[in-house]
């Protein structure tokens, strides 16, 4: 199905129930539908009327699904951008997609119109809040004239600053993976979803704001994640359903009173975005009398491949798949393996992208023949089709659900004066899951100059705050491989252990 169209039927089945609520204000499913028909209408009258690529950047405020659901009406490609990006980065995205509009929350204006100008693009930068707030607005529904194998967003996972991956999702992509989740999590019209997620990410896409609209139920929009706010929404609220990130439930295990298992109205914790410590889910456990449920997924995935069912739960695993998706374990030499053998995870499916944008090479790359991904992910299957995700082949870092890819990391360092090698692995890290951790190695004239200061104030020129490493650490030189590679299998050893950076061994 067409993606606008869900919310033209569930505005049909239940107008008057809630949609949203944000800081105390709300807006039922009849408003949903007619603020995103506004800012649809308000695309097309001014000259935006033929089918293209069209940027969003807000924050999590209701302007992101007016905005969202308004491009999508008049048939156009969302292209959904990462608030916490700075403008070169932002920019960066932008030269790639080519959106000759940028829809902004008015809290991004600023941020909006610089990227824009970093782009060297020619690009007309809209408010949303504007575009609502115009006299005798069009409220009239869309008549769809997109197909479901038609691109409905490209969502960007990586290069923001060198080659961008950009994830070309359809209609059919998102829909399917949407009703796969709510059937499997047996989700409900009565429902309270809790969003502290960002909107723009791929997870909150579509277990949230898809899944909440498919059901017609209720979403509780939070603009940043507050642990007491939500275990009051815990006990004040019916029905809940929370999707978050594993550093998310360490924080709300913590805060939370002893009582709160008596008092809470839980129905369902989704944990997704990294790896979820065995740990955490029995503390959660242990004191909300209650379980969280694992699963798997990524942006070239829609994002949901497997996911832990309600009373068959298996801690250290990410449940087996969802209905309608196959998945297999291969070797490096392409051979299917059999059960609990080590490989990498390959799935298929209607949840399955459909390419990389302007990236041919990439795209191929990725797949087998017969429409199998690679997801890049070693696991394996156990014999009652659970799944374990045991490591990862490609080198990437999950910061609270963020993927932070080291190459874009190192890139910028040694961009710096007097740096000569620059490594950059993931840190175990308990509130966030992994942290990225940086190995420099400085120029002979550069010693006892460059400081750790200096390297985070020009990181943050760069990259976003939440790429910055969290620790610098100085060496004399990278161990390397046979190759002469940098071996960054020991510097993950040593960012895991702790590191003397004066003998190159853990402390």
């Amino acid at each position: 199905m067409e993606l606008y169209s869900i919310l033209l039927q569930t505005e049909q089945r239940c107008p008057n129930n809630t949609a949203y609520v944000y800081e105390g204000s709300s807006f039922t499913y009849r408003e949903f539908l007619q603020g995103s028909n506004i800012v649809g209408h308000g695309l097309i009258q001014r000259g935006f009327a033929e089918r293209q690529n069209v940027a969003l950047l807000t924050p999590n405020t209701p302007h992101f699904v007016f905005g969202l659901f308004g491009l999508l009406g008049a048939g156009h490609i969302a292209v959904p951008l990462n608030p916490l990006l700075n403008p070169h980065e932002i920019g960066h995205l932008i030269r790639h997609a080519e959106p000759r509009v940028l829809l902004y929350d008015p809290l991004l204006k600023e941020k909006a119109e610089q990227a824009v100008r970093d782009s060297g693009h020619l690009v007309e930068c809209l408010s949303i809040s504007d575009l609502l707030r115009v006299a005798s607005p069009d409220t009239s529904s869309f008549t769809p004239t997109v197909g479901e194998d038609d691109p409905s967003m490209i969502l960007y996972t990586s290069g923001t600053t060198g080659d961008p991956k950009g994830v070309v999702l359809t209609h059919k992509n998102i829909y399917s993976n949407t009703v796969s989740f709510s059937r499997a999590l047996d989700l409900r019209e009565t429902d309270t979803f809790l969003c502290c997620l960002p909107l723009y990410h791929t997870y909150a896409m579509t277990v949230i704001v898809f899944g909440s609209l498919l059901m017609g139920a209720r979403v509780i929009l939070y603009p940043q994640f507050v642990p007491q706010r939500i275990l009051e929404a815990f006990v004040t609220e019916p029905n809940i359903v929370f999707a978050a990130v594993p550093p998310m439930f360490f924080m709300v295990t913590r805060f939370a009173p002893d009582d709160i298992a008596g008092r809470h109205h839980l129905r369902f914790m989704v944990s997704g975005g990294g790896p979820l410590p065995v740990d955490v889910a029995i503390a959660f456990q242990k004191k909300f009398n209650h379980e969280i449920l694992e699963g798997y997924g990524l942006t070239e995935t829609s994002p949901v491949v497997a996911y832990n069912r309600p009373g068959q739960n298996q801690l250290g695993t990410i449940g087996p798949p969802l209905p309608g998706v196959e998945v297999e374990i291969r070797n490096e030499a392409g051979e299917v393996l059999g059960p609990n053998q080590i490989g990498e995870l390959c799935v298929r499916g209607d949840l399955v992208m459909k390419e990389y944008y302007k990236n041919e090479e990439e795209t191929r790359r990725v797949f087998y023949p017969g429409g199998w991904l690679r997801t890049g992910d070693l696991a394996s299957i156990g014999e009652d089709g659970y799944i374990k995700i045991v490591g990862r082949l490609k080198d990437l870092i999950v910061c609270g659900g963020e993927n932070i890819y080291p190459r874009e990391i190192e890139e910028t360092l040694m961009k710096y004066p007097g740096v000569l090698e620059a490594a950059v692995v993931a840190k175990p890290n308990k509130l966030r899951s992994e942290v990225p951790q940086a190995f420099v190695v400085l120029a002979e004239e550069a010693k006892g100059k460059v400081t750790e200061s200096d390297l985070r104030k020009f990181c943050r020129e760069y990259l976003a705050e939440y790429k910055i490493p969290e620790e610098f650490t100085f060496l004399d030189a990278m161990p390397k491989t046979a190759k002469g590679t940098i071996e960054k299998k020991e510097l993950r050893r040593w960012a895991a252990a702790g590191i003397d950076a004066q003998s190159n061994a853990p402390a």
